[in-house]
């Protein structure tokens, strides 16, 4: 895999307010704007529309946190997205998820593996979205009734999302620094 450079002197005037703006707006949060979001500087106007996701489904979502930095690191451990786990591990912890969940999902991964609630039921779904299989009726409706019809929504989407940028990741050999 090749390295992707960004330089943002190299941008023109409208992409690099863009850029500035992206950057600023992640400032606020305390996030960076780093790892696959540089590599899709190339492109900013795909940048920008897979940050939007991004900012939403992390600062604005409907999951608890815990369960958010659960599905991110088991779709990292699931398709060795090494960047994502490295830039989400501390944030899981942060969040609360267990040591132990923690340490199983980096063994072993999450489909096939019990976990206490509420990382159970995600769990069940990864089982199911990771390997882009259909979610039957009575998890989902448990899922609902545990996240709500948005929180169950954006879980799905979430799997979805990190799937792709492991795909990022991996395309444009984006490591941790």
């Amino acid at each position: 895999m090749a390295f992707l450079p960004f330089d943002p002197a190299q941008l023109n005037a409208d992409d690099r307010r863009l850029y500035d703006g992206m950057v600023a707006r992640r400032k606020t949060r305390g996030a960076p704007f780093d790892g696959p979001y540089a590599a899709l500087m190339n492109h900013p106007q795909l940048c920008k529309r897979i940050e939007e996701l991004g900012f939403y489904l992390k600062f604005e979502g409907h999951l608890p946190r815990a369960v958010y930095q659960f599905v991110v690191l088991s779709v990292a451990r699931q398709t060795g997205a090494e960047f994502e786990w490295a830039d989400h591990v501390g944030h899981a912890r942060a969040a609360g998820v267990p040591e132990g969940v923690i340490e199983t999902l980096k063994i072993q991964g999450a489909p096939g593996n019990a976990f206490p609630p509420p990382y159970r039921l995600a769990a069940e779904i990864l089982a199911l979205t990771l390997p882009w299989k259909s979610i039957p009726e009575g998890i989902q409706s448990e899922a609902i009734a545990a996240y709500g019809m948005e929180g169950f929504i954006e879980l799905v989407v979430l799997s979805g999302f990190y799937q792709l940028f492991s795909t990022i990741n991996q395309g444009f050999d984006v490591s941790p620094s």
